[in-house]
């Protein structure tokens, strides 16, 4: 005859079973690691991705294209782009109302973007980025458009030549084989004439980077 407590073995081992799960095998836990892996990747290259269509989708400017006299402000065709997302895409800090472009592709592939924007001190800056053909990473930067005008104190002094107030800026214009004009501008707040004090012109390299030309350098090219 069965002792009475014999019964309640398998009770208990049912009670027990199903109160407790059983630790997942060293297969099991290596199969979820990995689905984990792949599910960062694959959200890593969705994001990937949706920053290279941000570029790619941005309005293409045929070339040449020259600055025209309040651009700094308006930039007309310029897409907006979200200030946050312009230091991982464009590798440029510190601007807010940002603004991009698209130019056409230069010969050896490389991807170029005019970005536009306000600096800290809510004056107008613009730059020429160059990208990877392949991965769009940045490479190089050129400040294109900027402008100087002078602190309120400075225009105060009573010693100040009139002449001397104005603010001076860098206006460019770029040429279909990607010579890069920057004309160093002043312009008077007394009868808001120009004068042209200097010229200095950059192209784009086998590696992307700016560099400036020569100037027999530029004569060779423009023959």
């Amino acid at each position: 005859m069965k002792q009475w407590w014999a019964w309640l073995l398998p009770l208990v081992c049912v009670a027990g079973c199903n109160g407790r799960r059983p630790l997942p095998s060293q297969e099991e836990l290596l199969r979820q690691d990995s689905l984990e892996q792949l599910a960062r990747v694959q959200s890593a290259q969705r994001h990937v991705a949706t920053e290279e269509d941000m570029l790619a989708q941005l309005p293409l400017q045929t070339l040449p294209v020259t600055y025209e006299e309040g651009f700094e402000r308006s930039m007309p065709g310029y897409a907006d782009i979200p200030p946050t997302m312009v230091p991982p895409l464009l590798g440029v800090n510190g601007l807010t109302k940002t603004k991009a472009i698209r130019l056409p592709d230069t010969e050896k592939g490389y991807h170029v973007v005019l970005l536009g924007g306000l600096n800290a001190k809510d004056e107008p800056v613009s730059y020429m980025v160059t990208l990877d053909g392949k991965t769009w990473n940045p490479i190089d930067q050129l400040t294109i458009y900027e402008e100087s005008a002078p602190d309120e104190e400075d225009m105060e002094e009573e010693f100040v030549d009139e002449e001397d107030l104005g603010k001076t800026r860098v206006e460019f214009s770029v040429t279909s084989r990607y010579e890069i004009y920057m004309q160093v501008v002043f312009q008077s707040y007394v009868d808001d004439s120009r004068e042209l004090e200097g010229v200095s012109v950059f192209s784009i390299g086998s590696d992307g980077k700016f560099f400036e030309l020569e100037e027999n350098k530029l004569n060779a090219g423009a023959q």
